[in-house]
């Protein structure tokens, strides 16, 4: 009787090469994409943030009594007619700094929500105030609080409207 033969089973180290070779190669575009993935998901907090504070902006002067001029959070003057700019230096909780032209910023505010009002002409007839609020960043981009900004690294707007009258 003839002894059996005993096959190895297993892989051969060209087998093994190719193998590690391909999943390398698959890890290589794995981690090309974690770079990308960074950065979408800074700007996506970023977008969080800023809808966040615009939305807060925006309850503040919906929350406004109609027997009040002033927000009662920000302090927003709103005016009965006519178009009206507002600036606020907000920090990145929200809390508010400096308001308008005259205001020299503190505590190195991170953005700068600038409130314009359209107010309609006309009080006699019941019609809507259209707000427009451009949140900016950085705040201390421009130097003068008293101008539009137009030097920031990015923006967010909300545009809406409010019952005044």
């Amino acid at each position: 009787m003839k002894p059996l033969l005993r096959r190895w089973s297993g892989f051969s180290l060209v087998e093994l090469t190719l193998a590690i070779g391909v999943a390398a190669f698959c890890l290589l575009g794995v981690m090309a994409l974690f770079p990308t993935s960074l950065i979408t998901n800074q700007k996506t907090f970023q977008q969080t943030a800023d809808t966040s504070l615009a939305r807060a902006v925006v309850a503040d002067l919906q929350a406004t009594a109609l027997t009040s001029s002033t927000s009662p959070r920000y302090g927003i003057t709103i005016p009965a007619t006519g178009t009206a700019t507002h600036s606020i230096f907000l920090q990145e909780d929200g809390t508010a700094g400096a308001q308008d032209a005259d205001a020299v910023p503190s505590n190195n505010p991170k953005y700068r929500a600038t409130i314009t009002f359209y107010a309609p002409t006309n009080t006699s007839q019941k019609s809507a105030t259209g707000v427009r609020v451009l949140l900016t960043w950085p705040a201390l981009a421009d130097s003068s609080a008293a101008a539009s900004p137009s030097k920031y690294a990015g923006s967010y707007e909300v545009l809406t409207a409010i019952i005044r009258n």
